[in-house]
């Protein structure tokens, strides 16, 4: 497991591998853990009502439950909430494979996680949307217009957002933050 940490513009960002277990080959989450260091307010992740998304393997909440919150969040193509005792669940409108989402679309997506955690007075945020990276970067547009969002929304309660990534693109996602920490 490999975590780095970052300071950017007052705002903590976590960069780390190995939480969430997956079988790359079959596109499967096996499991979801916790971090020993951070606990988190709310949590990010793709709205899929699969028994392998990290929505199920997470919190184990009611599968009708689920089912119901991605269909909305996938037919509205608006975020979704489901609110456990540990955590918030923002459910993001799942993305297909081959459908162009760049860093216009990540940041409108960004700010919209924000207000919701402006709204349920979220503070730390864990994002696991990047965990099952396939390919190599062309992310790095994805990550550069949700970390250039919470620098620049004035209303953001974020404190620190942690970055679940593939242990192959550790070290480019972290080049990404370094070049962030150097010029501000």
């Amino acid at each position: 497991m490999l975590k780095k940490k970052f300071l950017i513009k007052g705002l903590k960002v976590v960069v780390a591998t190995g939480r969430i277990e997956f079988d790359e080959e079959n596109a499967v989450i096996k499991r979801v853990h916790d971090d020993d260091e951070y606990m988190f307010d709310a949590i990010t992740c793709a709205a899929r009502p699969v028994e392998f998304s990290v929505v199920n393997q997470l919190y184990k909440l009611d599968k009708q439950e689920v089912r119901a919150a991605c269909e909305d969040c996938n037919f509205s193509r608006r975020i979704g909430v489901l609110t456990t005792e540990k955590y918030h669940l923002i459910l993001t409108p799942f993305v297909e494979r081959y459908t162009f989402f760049g860093k216009e679309q990540a940041a409108k997506l960004t700010a919209d996680v924000i207000d919701e955690c402006q709204f349920l007075g979220c503070d730390s945020l864990r994002i696991t949307q990047f965990a099952m990276m396939r390919g190599h970067m062309p992310f790095f547009d994805q990550f550069k217009g949700i970390v250039e969002t919470l620098f620049t929304d004035k209303e953001s309660p974020i404190t620190i957002v942690y970055f679940d990534v593939p242990e192959k693109s550790f070290d480019e996602v972290c080049t990404l933050f370094t070049s962030y920490e150097k010029i501000n």
